[in-house]
């Protein structure tokens, strides 16, 4: 597991053979990290700045970057594309991978999701009743979902964590801005993961609008928005957040060390994501949906 480093308050940061160098422009603290530690490099304050080489350093060691507005809200995901292996392969394989290969990882994803926020009720509610009424609408799910399950049990499952009287979307209520916020998180390490891997992101599996640049980080994410979604249930009943500010917005980062299960092993979900995107490479590569692994909940809790 690597360290996703969260930079909140003034620091300058910068580099030198062994790692990041990171001084505290109030406090004057000092803190270092080595490149192999980190992740992702998060800059949510705008008065902190860097070295030119913190971005050549971070390229090289294929350590994101992220950069944040004056609202807290991710507006910048740096990727590098050196050092990309058989780039035009990948490419190639992408483009012809199968329409039937493509509904086939649809109906898994979704399944996969479904039966995650089946779990999800589980954990944040015990709720063993609709949890089973969730799941079952799962087990409906045929290629390319077409009698679309996926909403289905959208409109039963939302309204069970969240209230009765709660509707998805992008409204500026606290459950759906902690939503979107989180699903943007989640998103963005998924489009660096894919730019990484040397697939062209626009090119997605269900979905495929011309208009949206990351259609495939929009079909993979979906297993992972069940996490998501438990950590904003908790953010909903913490006492010491009312509001959708920097506070919540802090929490959220914490959905990627929470953890998951695949094929047996326990992973934190920036592991996961590394290992969903890269089965979906090897997809791709054999046109085949077999080896798409997906995220669980861990059975029995945390």
């Amino acid at each position: 597991m690597k360290n996703i480093m969260y930079i909140e308050r003034r620091h300058y940061v910068s580099v030198n053979e062994y790692g990041y160098r990171f001084v505290d422009l109030v406090s004057r603290d000092e803190k270092f990290c080595t490149f192999d530690d980190v992740e992702c490099l998060v800059f949510d304050n705008l008065n902190s700045f860097f070295s030119s080489k913190v971005v050549s350093e971070s390229v090289k060691h294929h350590v994101g970057l992220m950069f944040c507005d004056e609202k807290h809200s991710p507006i910048v995901y740096a990727n590098s594309v050196l050092g990309q292996e058989n780039r035009l392969a990948k490419l190639s394989a992408q483009t012809k991978f199968s329409t039937k290969m493509k509904k086939r990882s649809w109906r898994k994803i979704v399944i996969s999701k479904i039966n995650n926020q089946a779990d999800c009720l589980m954990q944040t509610s015990n709720d063993l009743e609709n949890a089973n009424l969730i799941r079952s609408i799962g087990k409906n799910v045929v290629e390319d979902d077409i009698h679309n399950c996926e909403a289905y049990a959208a409109r039963k499952y939302f309204p069970i964590v969240f209230g009765k009287d709660f509707k998805r979307g992008r409204y500026a209520d606290l459950a759906n801005s902690c939503l979107n916020y989180g699903y943007s998180l989640i998103r963005g390490a998924i489009r660096r993961r894919i730019v990484v891997c040397g697939l062209e992101p626009s090119f997605g599996i269900h979905h495929n609008s011309s208009e949206n640049p990351f259609n495939l980080s929009d079909d993979l994410i979906e297993p992972f928005r069940p996490f998501v979604d438990m950590i904003v249930f908790e953010i909903i009943g913490a006492k010491d957040i009312e509001a959708f500010d920097f506070v919540a917005k802090k929490a959220l980062f914490q959905v990627f060390f929470e953890r998951c299960v695949i094929d047996d092993k326990v992973y934190m979900i920036s592991d996961a994501i590394n290992v969903v995107v890269d089965s979906f490479v090897k997809c791709v590569s054999q046109n085949s949906v077999t080896y798409l692994k997906l995220p669980a909940f861990i059975e029995g809790g945390r």
